[in-house]
Order: structure tokens, then C-alpha cells, then sequence
């Protein structure tokens, strides 16, 4: 079966790919014993023990140029919209994984670990979901979400974010918690209930707890940290499993970063017994002007910052949120940004000759 032969197959694909054996032992790092093509980032990263990949849309990869492109390239995929409530859970009692399905399908007939993104979440969620929680039953209602996608995708998600951005200190909680319909309707159980549903129906996979803005060095990112290592202890107290910390690594040059800083938080997370993984990353160069520095700037953020993170912890995954820039969330904000380590035309960059250089230390 060819990859757009497996693009076509869509729902029916999912008597085979549902099936065979777990995907690892809690990482996705298990992708690496499959042969890379040599000069690649899933090469460059396999070779040190750690899995690099991207975020994917389905509808991305009827490109057949890109589809080769994150083949080659990657050990792991994300789906970015289609693991999500809004897109597989539209009704109370019905799922659709016909996109969802196409994709998972797609990384295993590559040889690929796909990354399971998110099964809590405040965003992106049907428009049912706020008022049923508000009534009673949460509990049931999210041990069939979580029953049913983890249950579905077992033997091909190596790595779930089960719990997405449930901090926000800016909500003048002294938890620090988000103050959410989640948290409203559930109170701190539901972050809870979450990771225990998780290790029943996806005992194999790791599990995450995803969130942004713990990497730079501005007030508001300390305050995020202390918000996220609150969390993270008091799972640990309450005996939740919870493998690793999600940074999404949304960065921008010119922001406040501190290698020392940032150290320090990797430092608190170990002691914890959490790992960091890097799970959104990619580099805004919007505040300068011309191609070329843009490019130069932007690529020596993406060496710092992940020289930093991946001499000083275990971190073992790095996921940048697309591969090329015609696919970037923040040309939205900015048509001409360059972020991702792949050009609009699917052209390597100097961020990807970053990675590279760092894969390979």
C-alpha cells in the first residue's frame, strides 16, 4: 500500500490499524529501531536515542511532495486538529475517526510513532460538552471519550497529551488552575480522573501533561512554571502517574530566555521524576526584517534553546508544529514569518541545518 493509497483508504483502514502490537514501552522513541534515511532529522535524532517528528493535518498530506517530506523526515506525527473533542466527539453518543483514521494510518504504514493530542482540553471542544459536564455525570462522560479514542488507537499512540493547558495564573487562583468549565464542573478530580482513565485503556503509552510558556524568562513564564510544578507535585501526591512535561515551545526572538533560567526548571522537573519533552516547537522571526536574518536569528534560537533542554535532561522527543512554513498556525498572524525548518517551497533552511547540528551532539 502506497502512502496515498493509504491517504484514500480512510475509515476502512481501521480494522488493521487499530491492530498488532503496543507501540512501545511508554516513549516513542521505540520508532528508532526502523532504518532512516541517512541526513535526515529522524536519523540525526535516532542516533542519540530520541525521536523528532512534526505536527500533521490530515488534509496536509494529500500533497504527496509534503507527505515524502514528513516520511523522510520524521519518527513520529501529531495530529493537530483530529484527536480533539470538536473533531471526533460531535454529539454526545457519536465518534468520527474517518480523518483521524486516515492519518494513524498513514504513520504506520511508514514505520511511524504517532503522538495522541489532547483528550482534555478547553478549547476546541463541541458545543454539548460545557453544559452536560455542568449537569452531572462528568465522570462518565469523559471515561467514554477516553475509553474510546484510547481504546481505539492503543497499539499505534505511543504518547498521550492527556491534559492540555490546565494552568493559567492570570485567573488569580491560588492553585494556580485555570479556571475553566472543566475545573467548574469537576473541580481538581477531573485533572485526576484523566491520567488514571489514561493508564487503564493506554497502559503502554506515556502520559503527558502538555502545556505553553514555561521556557522563556519573563514574569509571566515564572509564574507558569510555579503554576505547572504545583500541578505536576500535587498529581504525584495524589499517586497519578504522569511521565512527562509537554513544552510546546512556542518561541520567538527577541523574547526574554535564559539558558541558566530554564536549566534551573528543567532541574525542578527531574526532582519531581518528570521528564520534559518538547512536544509544539517552532521559532517566530517576525520582528526582523530580511530573509536572511530572519533565517540566521531564528535558527540560533532553535540551537540554544534545544542545546539546552537536551543537555540538561532526559528529554528523549522533540516535535516541531509543522514541518514546512505553508503549513505554520502563525502565518496567520504574519504571512511573511519563516518559522518551521522547512521553507514554503519544502527547501531546508538554516533552522533545519540547527537541528541537524544539535541531533548530532
Amino acid at each position: 500500500m502506497t502512502r496515498r493509497q493509504v491517504l484514500a483508504a480512510g475509515a476502512a483502514a481501521a480494522t488493521w490499524l487499530v491492530s498488532g502490537g503496543p507501540a512501545g514501552a511508554g516513549a516513542c522513541t521505540g520508532v528508532c529501531t526502523t532504518e532512516a534515511d541517512a541526513g535526515t532529522l529522524r536519523a540525526a535524532a535516532c542516533r542519540r536515542g530520541r525521536a523528532f517528528g512534526s505536527g500533521v493535518a490530515t488534509g496536509e498530506l494529500a500533497n504527496p511532495e509534503y507527505a515524502d517530506l514528513v516520511a523522510r523526515q520524521c519518527a513520529v506525527v501529531v495530529p493537530t486538529w483530529e484527536m480533539k473533542w470538536g473533531q471526533v466527539h460531535k454529539a454526545p453518543d457519536v465518534f468520527d475517526f474517518g480523518s483521524c483514521d486516515r492519518l494513524v494510518a498513514f504513520a504506520r504504514v511508514n514505520g511511524l510513532g504517532v503522538r495522541g493530542h489532547t483528550l482534555v482540553w478547553h478549547r476546541n471542544h463541541p458545543e454539548w460538552l460545557p453544559a452536560r459536564l455542568a449537569g452531572g455525570g462528568w465522570r462518565d462522560i469523559l471515561a467514554s471519550h477516553v475509553a474510546t479514542l484510547c481504546g481505539r488507537y492503543r497499539h499505534a499512540v505511543c504518547s498521550w497529551d492527556v491534559v492540555n493547558e490546565a494552568v493559567e495564573p492570570e485567573d488569580g487562583r491560588s492553585d494556580g488552575l485555570r479556571d475553566s468549565f472543566w475545573l467548574k464542573a469537576a473541580g481538581f478530580g477531573y485533572l485526576r480522573t484523566a491520567y488514571e482513565l489514561a493508564a487503564e485503556y493506554a497502559p503502554e503509552a506515556e502520559l503527558v501533561y502538555n502545556d505553553y510558556g514555561c521556557e522563556g524568562d519573563a514574569r509571566w513564564n515564572h509564574r507558569r512554571r510555579s503554576a505547572v510544578l504545583h500541578l505536576l507535585e500535587r498529581l504525584k501526591k495524589a499517586g497519578v502517574r504522569v511521565d512527562a512535561l509537554g513544552m510546546q515551545s512556542h518561541l520567538r526572538v527577541g523574547d526574554a530566555f535564559s539558558t541558566r533560567s530554564l536549566g534551573r526548571f528543567l532541574a525542578d522537573l527531574a526532582d519531581l521524576g518528570v521528564k520534559p519533552i518538547v512536544t509544539e516547537l517552532e521559532v517566530r522571526g517576525d520582528r526582523i526584517r530580511g530573509v536572511h536574518d530572519k533565517d540566521r536569528a531564528v535558527a540560533a534560537l532553535y540551537r540554544d534553546y534545544l542545546e539546552t533542554v537536551l543537555t540538561r535532561s532526559n528529554c528523549d522527543s522533540v516535535v516541531t508544529w509543522g514541518l514546512s512554513d505553508r503549513h505554520s498556525w502563525r502565518l496567520d498572524e504574519d504571512p511573511t514569518d519563516r518559522p518551521l525548518p522547512f521553507d514554503s517551497t519544502l527547501r531546508a533552511k538554516p533552522a533545519y541545518e540547527a537541528l541537524l547540528a544539535v541531533f548530532g551532539k
